[in-house]
């Protein structure tokens, strides 16, 4: 039978309480970067939902902008265009306004 000596096994019991140490502040970190990210995508999570309880109403009127758009396709091609020049202005404003919100 080996006998143990007791420096080692000592050691070897530090060394498991550091390692359940490290494991335990590993966990809290995971836990407040989970809440951190919730807390994140909160708003986009809520734009989201708003968005698919509309879901059924989306669906009718493209389709209705659909047959308009197959009825009249060059009053369709120039609002589509409108609205996608409106989209790239509003974009380009938001993100000036951001860039300049920054330090």
């Amino acid at each position: 039978m080996i006998l143990m000596n007791k420096s080692g096994y000592q050691q070897r019991k530090w060394r498991k309480q550091q390692l359940l140490k490290e494991i335990q502040q590993q966990r809290q970190q995971l836990a407040a970067y989970g809440r951190n990210w919730l807390a994140v995508i909160q708003p986009y999570d809520k734009g989201w939902q708003a968005l698919s309880a509309f879901k059924p109403y989306i669906a009718v009127g493209s389709g209705l902008v659909l047959l308009y758009g197959l009825r009249h396709p060059k009053p369709f091609y120039r609002w589509s265009r409108r609205i996608i020049n409106i989209l790239g202005i509003m974009k380009m404003v938001r993100n000036t306004l951001y860039k300049n919100e920054l330090p």
